[in-house]
């Protein structure tokens, strides 16, 4: 017996309450946060190279100039048929960058020891 599928969110819905039924037709506001979640300007090939040695390349997409969201590049060159593939190639470091880049205890200006300071 094959089943037979529908799209039942595009057509109104009857709900019963008690002995009275409604028909009402579903809000979808709902899809427009989502979307406006995945949406991006721009897409920038970068590298969360500081103090890392592994140099993955990473894919950021940029909403208004803040990063919404970040994904790992998968364009590396094949090492060949008798090796395993560096794909995906990526660390839980850069994959938390974003997180440091807005976070309110970066570092946002240089830093100076009070002695040299003081012997300046």
């Amino acid at each position: 017996m094959k089943k037979k599928y529908s799209l039942n969110f595009f057509k109104p819905i009857e709900s019963y309450s008690g002995n009275w039924s409604i028909l009402e037709e579903k809000n979808r506001e709902w899809e427009n946060v989502y979307r406006q979640r995945w949406s991006h300007d721009k897409v920038i090939r970068t590298t969360h190279g500081v103090n890392c040695t592994g140099s993955c390349s990473w894919k950021v997409f940029v909403k208004n100039g803040i990063i919404t969201w970040e994904n790992q590049q998968i364009d590396y060159p094949s090492c060949g048929p008798d090796m395993p593939e560096f794909e995906p190639r990526g660390c839980p470091r850069g994959a938390s960058f974003s997180w440091y880049e807005y976070s309110p205890l970066r570092v946002k200006y240089p830093y100076m020891r009070g002695k040299l300071l003081r012997l300046w």
